[in-house]
């Protein structure tokens, strides 16, 4: 997210915990899983192979 990144590198903490609260609002209000990338990526990965 571009506006996160810029919020961080301005050093605007309130603009940067607006912008992820909004984030995760749009997430949970289109019915998505806030993890749901990473559920996703642990089950593609075969049970004994480690991540690296």
């Amino acid at each position: 997210m571009r506006l996160l990144r810029l919020a961080v590198e301005n050093q605007r903490w309130e603009l940067a915990a607006h912008t992820i609260v909004l984030a995760t609002a749009t997430l949970l209000k289109n019915g998505e899983k806030p993890h749901a990338s990473r559920s996703k990526e642990k089950k593609r990965r075969a049970a004994g192979q480690s991540k690296r």
